[in-house]
C-alpha cells in the first residue's frame, strides 16, 4: 500500500500533485486566509505595544537625559568659542544651571587647565573643580559618568537635590561614596559627635595633610619677593600653619566662622580650608568644630616638630661633618710650605 503521507510530503515541490477535493481546498483556504488575518492582528498588535513600548523608553531616556546634570549650577573657565558654547549648550541640554562667572550658588566649575586664577579662586572657596572631558563623556554616554577620574581638585557636593526622592538608588548610592571618597571619608550628619567624627580620620591621612601643607606653604613662602632665608624656611612655614590653624580656633571658640579666618590668611592650609567646609556644608555644630580643631591642632603640632627637628639634625650633621673634614686640613699639626719646597718635594715623588 502506497504511502500517501510519504507520497504527498516528497511530491510536494513537484509538478504532479495530488488534485484535492474543491470542499478540502475551500476548506483549506478559509483556514488559511483565517490564519494569515490572525498572524496580521498579532503582528499588528505587537507592532502597536513595542511601538507604545519603545516611545515610552525613548521619551523616558529623554527626560532621564534632561535631568543628569539636575542640581549642578556651573561656570565655565578657560575656554574660548566655538568650544566654550559647545560645552555650555551640552550641559543645558542635560539639565545643568548656568553662571558666566563663579558665584555663590555654583557648584562646579568647568576648567580647562589648572593654575589660573579663576582655579585658584575656586579652589580656596572649597569649589568642585572637573575637566571638559567629563561633560563630554556624560553626553556621548547620555548618562551620569562617575565623576572622580576627572576631578582637578575636590571640593563641596557638586550636585544639590532639594528633595530625597529626586536621586535613584543607584545614583543615591553614587554620590554618597563619592561624597565620603572627596571629604577623605568625612562623616555627614549635624548630629554626629566628635568621638564619631574623628573615627574616619586615619594618623596615616593627617600626616599626609601635614606634609602637604608643609610643602606648599614652604613653596607659596619661596614664591615672595621677601621671603625667609633658606635654613628658617621649613620652621616658619610650620610656624604659619599652627597659627593659622589658632585663628580658626579662636574664631570658633567667639562663636565666629572659619571662613573669616581663611579670608584673611593669604595662604591658607589644607587643614583649615577642610574646617571652613565641614562649617559651610553644616556636617557638624559648632562646638564639635572646634574641638576637632584643637585635635587637628595636636597632632599638627606633633608632625610639625618631627619634620622641623629632622630637618634640624639633617643640617647639623651636615655642619659637622664640614667641620671635622676643615679640622683634618687645617691642624696645629699642618706643615706650610713654600712653591719651591712644594716643587722639590713633586721632584722627589716624581710627580
Amino acid at each position: 500500500m502506497p504511502n500517501t503521507n510519504s507520497g504527498h510530503d516528497s511530491g510536494s515541490n513537484s509538478k504532479a500533485r495530488r488534485s484535492l477535493p474543491s470542499w478540502m481546498n475551500a476548506a483549506g483556504s478559509r483556514k488559511k486566509s483565517q490564519m494569515q488575518n490572525d498572524d496580521s492582528e498579532i503582528l499588528a498588535y505587537n507592532n502597536k505595544e513595542g511601538y507604545t513600548t519603545s516611545s515610552s523608553n525613548a521619551a523616558q531616556n529623554s527626560l532621564d537625559f534632561s535631568k543628569l546634570l539636575d542640581g549642578v549650577v556651573f561656570a565655565l573657565s578657560g575656554f574660548v568659542n566655538p568650544e566654550r558654547s559647545t560645552l555650555r549648550s551640552q550641559a543645558l541640554e542635560m539639565g545643568g544651571a548656568y553662571r558666566s562667572d563663579w558665584t555663590s550658588d555654583c557648584t562646579l566649575l568647568i576648567c580647562a587647565f589648572p593654575g589660573t586664577p579663576k582655579f585658584r579662586q575656586v579652589e580656596t572657596d572649597c569649589g568642585t573643580i572637573v575637566s571638559k572631558e567629563w561633560i563630554s563623556a556624560c553626553y556621548n554616554q547620555r548618562k551620569l559618568v562617575e565623576i572622580e577620574p576627572y576631578l582637578m581638585h575636590v571640593g563641596k557636593q557638586w550636585q544639590r537635590f532639594s528633595k530625597p526622592d529626586q536621586l535613584s538608588k543607584d545614583q543615591g548610592t553614587s554620590l554618597i561614596e563619592q561624597s565620603q571618597k572627596q571629604a577623605g571619608k568625612r562623616p555627614s550628619g549635624s548630629t554626629m559627635q566628635k568621638d564619631t567624627l574623628t573615627k574616619h580620620f586615619l594618623p596615616s591621612k593627617i600626616k599626609e595633610w601635614v606634609a602637604d601643607d608643609l610643602r606648599e606653604t614652604m613653596s607659596w613662602l619661596e614664591s615672595q619677593d621677601e621671603k625667609p632665608e633658606a635654613d628658617d624656611m621649613r620652621s616658619i612655614a610650620a610656624e604659619g600653619i599652627v597659627t593659622c590653624l589658632q585663628d580658626a580656633i579662636d574664631s570658633l571658640k567667639q562663636n565666629n566662622d572659619v571662613s573669616t579666618v581663611a579670608e584673611q590668611w593669604m595662604f591658607v592650609p589644607h587643614v583649615v580650608k577642610y574646617l571652613a567646609e565641614l562649617e559651610i556644608n553644616d556636617s557638624v555644630s559648632k562646638k564639635e568644630l572646634y574641638e576637632l580643631a584643637n585635635s587637628f591642632k595636636r597632632t599638627y603640632e606633633t608632625e610639625l616638630k618631627q619634620f622641623t627637628h629632622s630637618e634640624e639634625d639633617r643640617v647639623g650633621s651636615n655642619e659637622e661633618n664640614v667641620e671635622a673634614d676643615e679640622l683634618g686640613f687645617d691642624s696645629d699639626q699642618t706643615i706650610e710650605m713654600t712653591q719651591e719646597e712644594i716643587d722639590l718635594a713633586c721632584k722627589q715623588l716624581g710627580c
